[in-house]
């Protein structure tokens, strides 16, 4: 009987890394961001310190090399901060595709945040909004229920004291 493969908790555990990574890295003020995943000297992202964050064996380390699906994670989040991809060679002439997309990358990523601000701040007012109309749909139904007892008694011929 195979073996279950280790590539979905592999990735599991790489998306929360990354998504750690880049939180830091976002979070951090525009003119003041530096890459948080780990680089070589030479400006690549360094994928065995990736692997021994997310304690991977040094035999599994591989996976991440050659398994696209974790190679692109890492690539797209390395590109984001302005680090070279996985296999890359340096160039001293910069690609003009890839700079625009690190360019686009980071004007998405910014608008994103933004919205994701914005979104929360709606989400709030909304609670708030409701919360209050709750408040004023419990003391109308109690007054409801005060003035249907008064009807009652004055229907029963009681003579009834209105105050407001």
């Amino acid at each position: 009987m195979a073996r279950p493969s280790v590539i979905p908790a592999v990735r599991e555990r790489l998306e929360l890394y990354l998504d750690e990574r880049q939180s830091e890295y976002l979070a951090k003020p525009l003119d003041h961001r530096i890459a948080t995943l780990p680089q070589t000297s030479d400006g690549k992202v360094n994928v065995r310190a990736v692997a021994a964050a997310i304690d991977l064996r040094q035999t599994q380390e591989k996976y991440l090399f050659e398994r696209d699906e974790l190679s692109s994670l890492i690539n797209l989040v390395a590109e984001g901060q302005g680090l070279l991809p996985i296999g890359s060679r340096n160039s001293d002439v910069a690609d003009k595709a890839i700079s625009d997309r690190l360019a686009r990358q980071a004007k998405t990523a910014k608008a994103d945040a933004q919205g994701a601000v914005e979104a929360r701040a709606r989400e709030t007012a909304l609670v708030e909004q409701l919360e209050q109309a709750n408040s004023a749909i419990a003391r109308l139904e109690a007054r409801v229920m005060r003035l249907q007892a008064q009807l009652d008694m004055v229907n029963a011929g009681l003579m009834v004291r209105i105050v407001e």
